[in-house]
């Protein structure tokens, strides 16, 4: 009698399976009353006689361990193991072998088997060598679930990590031979040359989806998505992901004859297929065709250049990107500098909020003046403040305390304020706001630190503590550490513990101790010493201190 096992179940869930093949049926019966699942975990899935028909029902139900005689009729153990691992190699054997096949069972070995055992065998070497295979194939179970598990990770994250990637090679580009293994990782089917780049945004978004849930939203946007996809992949190879809340960029592909105009009606395809088969409208800019990975910031530059024009005409258009739109020369975007984000970054992370103010007020100035356009400036403003938010929720640890900042974020967002100040008034906002919230925190923790020291303190008042002591207690350097104890108590750690000591030296003379052992007890062992310093401390020596209080 056998069983399949069930391949519906993972190898996690199912049972570990045994295969017994022996010549003599005493043998196999034994062992599979010796071994059972209850007891043992392994359940003995079916016997053999021979090795023929052995390596048939190993074929066939595919057990996790095969227990075998060596010397069997029609085919030994030793052509039976060979044949098993060529071509069931995650199977586990164990040989029966007597005295005088030792050479045949270290063959055996060579070959994959795990352990043999030599007849007559005692019931407790069975169920170890049993118990040996059973902890092998667990331990390959799991290594197989671990790595399973691994890779569904890594595929559900895929789609982010394109997304963050294609996002920065549009803004920075890159050369094309240095990002072949990248492309491969992320696994994007597009040719590394000749791109076309759109940047889509639905239009009126925000005021359609005002009141319904996320869920709404999201499926909305998928469903704008999906039809973007569809409609590029039926001429191109195509990739679709999103940019902020209402927008998206697609990356695509061009046969060679295509020029700038082919992008440009492809994209109102687009606009079509989506107006025809959802319940929104779109409005697309194209930026000039890039013919290497180097020139795609430029085209995602000319997209969203083209796409600005949705402000002056309401939307539902495809705006594809001139060289000479008006007869007045326009002067690039204006953007702060890399530099002055990271400089930003800093200030806030020590919450020197004034420093930081000044320094937003400099990178928002490069807009100002009429030389960006309403769409920068919505661009811009939204971008900053995730960029502030990120930092901010960085370093935050109270959830709750982020609930100001993710309104002001919600409104930038949405555009909800009035021109360029409306603008930079909430940005000012979230940096006042979030860099009070730092120090705010960095006080408690400063507190905590302090109090856990104090405690520590008091509980080895016996011991010479010393600076770096209670500095590597609370797992702070030597130098912050005094300073901050210091802001905080008043006083230098030394100051405070030696007064810890003297009113701990004060009661004990007052409960009629030695003034030997009170020393000692507050570490003190040279009693002259201490005797000096308790009279610095109370303008007494402790022997005058407790006749003071004697009757």
């Amino acid at each position: 009698m056998s069983f399949k096992p069930d391949s519906n179940l993972n190898s996690a869930e199912r049972d570990i399976t045994l295969v017994v093949i022996d010549d003599i049926r005493s043998v196999t019966r034994g062992i599979r009353e010796v071994i059972t699942p209850e007891v043992h975990g392994v359940r003995v899935a079916g016997t053999a006689g021979n090795g023929l028909e052995g390596l048939r029902l190993v074929l066939e139900l595919r057990p996790d361990i095969v227990l075998t005689d060596i010397r069997m009729p029609h085919m030994d153990g030793l052509e039976m193991t060979r044949s098993i691992l060529e071509e069931h190699p995650g199977c586990k054997i164990l040989l029966l072998s007597g005295y005088t096949d030792f050479e045949y069972a270290q063959e055996a070995i060579r070959l994959g088997a795990v352990d043999f055992l030599t007849k007559p065998f005692l019931k407790d070497t069975l169920v170890q060598a049993v118990l040996k295979a059973k902890k092998l194939v667990e331990d390959e179970r799991h290594r197989r679930e671990e790595h399973l598990e691994t890779e569904r990770r890594m595929k559900e994250s895929l789609p982010l990590l394109r997304q963050e990637y294609l996002h920065l090679l549009l803004r920075y580009g890159s050369d094309a031979e240095k990002q072949a293994e990248r492309w491969e990782y992320l696994n994007l089917t597009l040719e590394r040359e000749r791109f076309g780049v759109f940047q889509v945004s639905i239009d009126s978004f925000a005021e359609l989806t005002e009141g319904r849930t996320i869920r709404e939203a999201e499926l909305a946007r998928f469903a704008v998505q999906n039809i973007l996809e569809e409609t590029l992949s039926e001429v191109t190879r195509a990739v679709v992901f999103r940019e902020q809340w209402d927008g998206f960029v697609c990356l695509l592909n061009l046969p060679e004859p295509s020029r700038t105009e082919g992008l440009e009606e492809l994209a109102d395809r687009c606009r079509e297929n989506v107006g025809r088969y959802s319940r929104y409208t779109v409005s697309i800019g194209v930026g000039h065709m890039a013919e290497r990975m180097t020139d795609l910031p430029a085209a995602y530059s000319q997209a969203a250049e083209a796409l600005s024009h949705t402000f002056f005409t309401g939307g539902n258009s495809v705006y594809l990107f001139r060289s000479d739109p008006s007869p007045r020369p326009r002067a690039a975007a204006p953007r702060y500098s890399p530099e002055q984000e990271k400089e930003l970054f800093l200030y806030l992370r020590t919450g020197h909020c004034a420093k930081a103010t000044a320094l937003l007020h400099e990178m928002t100035d490069v807009y100002a003046g009429g030389r960006a356009r309403p769409d920068e400036l919505r661009r811009m403003g939204y971008e900053l403040g995730l960029l502030l938010y990120r930092e901010f929720t960085g370093i935050l640890t109270d959830p709750a305390q982020t609930d100001r900042l993710s309104e002001a974020v919600e409104s930038l967002r949405k555009g909800a304020y009035a021109g360029f100040q409306g603008l930079t008034g909430l940005l000012e906002g979230m940096v006042v706001t979030g860099c009070g919230m730092i120090l705010e925190q960095r006080e408690r923790e400063a507190d905590s630190a302090v109090d856990r020291a104090v405690r520590y303190m008091a509980e080895h008042l016996d011991r010479n503590l010393s600076v770096q002591d209670l500095a590597a207690h609370v797992f702070l350097s030597s130098s912050y550490f005094s300073n901050l104890f210091k802001k905080v108590k008043g006083m230098t750690s030394m100051q405070y513990f030696t007064a810890m000591r003297m009113d701990r030296a004060k009661a004990m003379l007052l409960e009629g101790r030695q003034v030997q052992d009170v020393a000692l007890s507050v570490g003190y062992e040279d009693r002259p010493y201490f005797s000096d310093v308790f009279k610095k401390h109370f303008g007494m020596t402790p022997t005058e201190f407790r006749q003071s209080y004697e009757p």
